[in-house]
């Protein structure tokens, strides 16, 4: 995770544009963290030296890591290499893609500025294509043919509305991804407590070039690689829009949460920029004690899909079809991400060595094992589960006599209940939407009989641990539109995670 400062700076950076096949909102928030390393892209119309029907527009974000370089470079340079190369030229998509992430990544390398710049940036760019009107499924000649295509290095990502549902766009690029571990171990690397080297928590990124010094081997084959992974997809006038952010988003939501969290705003007649303002304001953690989540940068993209019709059409269609349950049936608000709790008195629940199990699980996986001593199990096996945890000494038989089910990332409240839980990761679902790992159900059951075992050994039930979560007024509040002011007095924290 990095520093973090005492007061988040909630201060949002946003814009927004429109032509007759799309309307976009972008906006970015430093938040927790003591500077900004995000960048974004977004370019309109990407033709000037491209010839034929087609429009192509190109959106992106770039989340940096170690500095703000590297992504401040790519947010520059990504797409002019794109549209300078011959295949985008010749709509040859994918390929022009590839070339502009891999010809970014050498250009940073060539430049003596960047020699000793230990920064990276994860990169997820769309790019969308708009031809000539075409016949509907109705007859009526009011969709815009159009092709989504998105490249993908890292862990920031992308997700199509369909009919309301999630489509994923790109998949996490994560260490103990199979693929990408192998990769890793060919070129020389290694796998520790899923990261690179037991460094970098992410596989593929821009920049990070001392995991990229096998001159024996190409640019695809490095530990870490700017090799883009790239899923294009044929539009056929269900869809209604495309979102992009960092991690610092889907790290407190899945794809189908802010999906529906984007949907339902639609509905209501909000505009792409407003809605990016308040998703992010829903993620932001109300203090930055709870292992990381919540507390990164935000960067967030929301692109609505026209189809032939005028904005005012495209909102009253969105709504039509909420309204009407069509495809997907959105609620009407996604849960909470936090929730307040109830005061408790200072070092209530506190465990061994003064580690408070009230916020044990909050913590997140690596933040706990590193109180405990132990470590992060993250894809070290095939059947690993990302964010599973291998704990020491019978932690888990211990809280399950305890009368504590152990839920890694969540939070509960003074009588028990649970206020966050993390979404857990599957390794088989790199989108990171997936079911809880069966290895805490593992936990849970190892906990369950260790404890029906003391009991019939006579040994006395212990008393539940009461919970006393402290009060933190959420910042969320006083969220402006305006520019960052510097001079604040704050204080910059130290936490056990990192990026």
């Amino acid at each position: 995770m990095g520093q973090t400062l005492s007061e988040p700076v909630i201060d949002k950076h946003t814009s927004a544009g429109e032509d007759d096949t799309l309307v976009y909102g972008v906006s970015e928030m430093q938040g927790w963290r003591i500077s900004m390393e995000d960048a974004h892209a977004t370019i309109l119309s990407l033709d000037a030296a491209k010839t034929g029907d087609e429009k192509a527009s190109f959106f992106a974000v770039y989340d940096g890591h170690g500095g703000s370089n590297v992504a401040k470079f790519s947010g520059e340079t990504v797409h002019t290499r794109l549209a300078a190369t011959e295949e985008y030229r010749r709509g040859e998509y994918e390929a022009a893609l590839k070339r502009a992430f891999l010809g970014t990544d050498e250009d940073l390398r060539a430049n003596a500025e960047f020699a000793n710049d230990p920064s990276g940036c994860t990169a997820v760019a769309a790019l969308l294509v708009a031809g000539p009107p075409a016949e509907g499924a109705d007859g009526a000649k009011q969709k815009v043919a159009r092709r989504i295509i998105v490249a993908n290095a890292g862990d920031s990502r992308s997700v199509l509305s369909v009919r309301g549902e999630a489509k994923p766009m790109s998949y996490d690029h994560k260490p103990g991804n199979k693929g990408e571990n192998a990769r890793i171990v060919s070129a020389g690397g290694f796998v520790e407590f899923g990261r690179v080297n037991g460094n970098l928590a992410l596989s593929r990124a821009i920049g990070d070039f001392e995991f990229k010094q096998n001159y024996s081997l190409s640019p695809e084959a490095q530990i870490v690689t700017a090799d883009p992974e790239i899923i294009s997809h044929d539009v056929d006038g269900e869809e209604e829009f495309l979102v992009l952010a960092c991690d610092g988003i889907w790290d407190c939501l899945s794809n189908q949460q802010v999906t529906d969290f984007v949907r339902r705003r639609v509905a209501m007649g909000k505009a792409m920029q407003e809605i990016c303002e308040e998703l992010m304001d829903r993620c932001l953690a109300p203090d930055s004690e709870i292992g990381g989540v919540g507390c990164d940068n935000m960067t967030v993209c929301v692109v609505a899909l026209l189809g032939g019709r005028t904005k005012e059409e495209w909102y009253a269609w969105v709504k039509e079809r909420v309204d009407n349950k069509v495809g997907w049936e959105t609620p009407e608000d996604i849960a909470p991400v936090f929730k307040q709790a109830a005061a408790g008195s200072a070092g209530a629940g506190a465990g061994p060595g003064g580690l408070s199990l009230g916020r044990l699980g909050a913590l997140g996986g690596g933040s706990v094992l590193s109180a405990l001593a132990g470590g992060m199990a993250q894809g070290e096996e095939d059947d690993e589960r990302a964010g599973a945890l291998r704990l020491p000494g019978g932690l888990a038989g211990a809280l399950g006599g305890a009368g504590i089910v152990f839920r890694p990332g969540s939070q509960t409240d003074e009588d028990g209940d649970v206020i966050y839980e993390a979404h857990v990761v599957d390794q088989d679902d790199e989108s990171g939407d997936s079911e809880p790992s069966a290895r805490v159900e593992e936990l849970e059951a190892a906990g369950a009989a260790e404890g029906e075992a003391r009991a019939e050994a006579g040994e006395a039930e212990r008393p539940a641990i009461q919970h006393q979560p402290e009060i933190v007024e959420s910042p969320q509040a006083h969220a402006t539109s305006t520019p960052s002011e510097s001079g604040a007095n704050v204080e910059v924290r130290e936490s056990s995670e990192g990026k």
